[in-house]
């Protein structure tokens, strides 16, 4: 590491995770020249251009990628070499890091910051990196161990990872003010009715099958999907909790008599690893307080529906 300095590295890989170089100002708590100086130190080592930045804005060469990559492993190893250490002397020490899918926190069932603040209520010398993310970019950071913890609603099984039941999490079927179903009376929207109408959903769940039905429109988060939905030309599925406050100021109605609510797993995803970092072994403890039905299992296979 003499020749490519921690603070370079961390450099780097801050600008990329930030997405350019006047972003990055703040979380570095470093001026743009100083910045830019760092990174074309950097280049000047390795002996290729990381980046483009200009007009154009930022984005990172093909080289620039694999660099990126193997930066950020450098980094999180030395982060969890830093942890074990701390453990030696019976300190929490290190970075924790966790990843989550979006719009967790109006689940007053699934409270993961009650975790976080038991986890920081103790002392310690710990920070954390907490990222919202997709489900596969979830699983894709875990096998590569750029985080610790995933937490979501995981629809395949990936043979690194192992798998934790959580939460079950209710999703109701819902049209909003603007649609022409949302005046009529339950007793007039039969199956026939809502073949007429087209639904949206979000590419990474797994909806129950409805027959007949145009699925014409895909959304990749939870805030996409009310978009579409109060713009009253869409239906689709969202978490009870999620659309309670659209459903409250009547912007929002749940069609509920024709059997379509149904429960998403959420899962707890770790590395299958015999040794558990301490900072998330104590993590684990602080969810289990805040979640009281969450066990540690062995290999939980995901379930769509039960």
């Amino acid at each position: 590491m003499t020749q490519y300095s921690v603070k370079h590295l961390h450099t780097f890989c801050t600008v990329v995770e930030c997405g350019g170089f006047a972003s990055a100002q703040a979380a570095l708590g470093m001026s743009q020249p100083a910045i830019s100086t760092h990174i074309r130190d950097l280049e000047i080592r390795l002996g290729f251009q990381l980046c483009q930045r200009g007009r154009s804005g930022f984005s990172l060469t093909e080289k620039g990628e694999l660099a990126y990559e193997k930066c950020r492993r450098i980094l999180n190893n030395i982060s969890d070499f830093e942890a074990e250490l701390g453990e030696l002397h019976n300190k929490l020490t290190g970075t924790l890091r966790v990843g989550l899918i979006d719009n967790t926190i109006t689940n007053e069932a699934f409270p993961i910051y009650k975790a976080i603040q038991n986890f920081f209520s103790r002392k310690n010398d710990v920070s954390i990196k907490l990222e919202i993310l997709s489900p596969e970019a979830l699983e894709q950071q875990l096998t590569s161990g750029h985080i610790h913890i995933g937490i979501g609603p995981f629809q395949r099984r990936d043979s690194v990872l192992s798998y934790h039941l959580l939460h079950k999490e209710e999703h109701r079927f819902y049209c909003g003010k603007q649609h022409p179903l949302f005046a009529m009376p339950e007793a007039e929207i039969s199956w026939q009715t809502l073949q007429k109408f087209p639904v949206s959903s979000r590419a990474y769940m797994q909806n129950p099958d409805l027959p007949g039905i145009k699925n014409t429109a895909y959304v990749s988060n939870m805030e996409a999907q009310v978009m579409l939905i109060i713009s009253g030309q869409f239906m689709g599925f969202l978490p009870v909790h999620y659309a309670q406050s659209w459903v409250d100021k009547g912007e929002m109605r749940a069609i509920n008599h024709l059997d379509l609510s149904h429960y998403s797993s959420f899962y707890l995803a770790m590395r299958d690893s015999p040794s558990v970092r301490n900072i998330v072994t104590v993590f684990l403890e602080d969810i289990k307080a805040a979640i009281p039905s969450f066990e540690i299992q062995k290999r939980v296979v995901p379930v769509l529906q039960e």
